[in-house]
């Protein structure tokens, strides 16, 4: 007799991930130009939060924010400085997955794939004084994990046994053809 039975499993839906760029306006000590930018760094860069912003067809939206510190080093009137910015990102990646049955008690995981590197830097000019503007690129990551159900045919194990002959070997006896010689 065929029986079916539901399995209740944890299950990734599907995982995503997308590169982004971001400006950072970066002020100078006392927002004078600088003379030239001799080299910027990006560090501590950590997701805050993740959260699922929604549906769409095929898939899911996943929303990341984070933080990560931009370094400055740069000459001005001859000294070399250095100045330090913290900067935000708020991104959304999208998942997409499988045409899967139902999911419940999704959760949201999320990574930094590429880490936040400076593609370039300007010096500006602005109303409210100079500074630098930073090119920055990293890569996110998201993947979606819930619970959905398996549908599994469970084969009753005497009726599975009757359906095959007897197995050479079974008995006990070596077969000739493995005999040493």
């Amino acid at each position: 007799m065929e029986e079916i039975k539901k399995i209740i499993a944890k299950a990734a839906f599907g995982q995503g991930t997308e590169s982004f760029r971001k400006e950072v306006h970066i002020n100078t000590e006392e927002r004078k130009k600088p003379a030239e930018i001799l080299g910027t760094i990006i560090t501590n860069a950590a997701i805050s939060s993740c959260t699922l912003e929604g549906n769409v067809s095929n898939g899911k939206a996943v929303r990341i924010k984070g933080t990560f510190d931009v370094h400055l080093w740069y000459t001005q009137n001859g000294d070399s400085k250095a100045v330090k910015t913290g900067a935000k990102f708020s991104n959304v990646v999208m998942v997409y997955g499988q045409e899967a049955e139902k999911y419940s008690n999704e959760e949201v995981r999320a990574w930094i794939q590429k880490a936040p590197e400076c593609l370039g830097t300007t010096i500006v000019d602005s109303p409210e004084g100079s500074g630098v503007k930073a090119a920055v690129e990293y890569e996110l990551g998201a993947e979606v994990v819930g619970l959905t159900t398996l549908n599994v045919k469970v084969i009753n194990h005497v009726d599975f046994l009757q359906s095959f002959e007897e197995i050479p070997g079974e008995t006990g006896e070596i077969p000739d053809e493995y005999e040493d010689d």
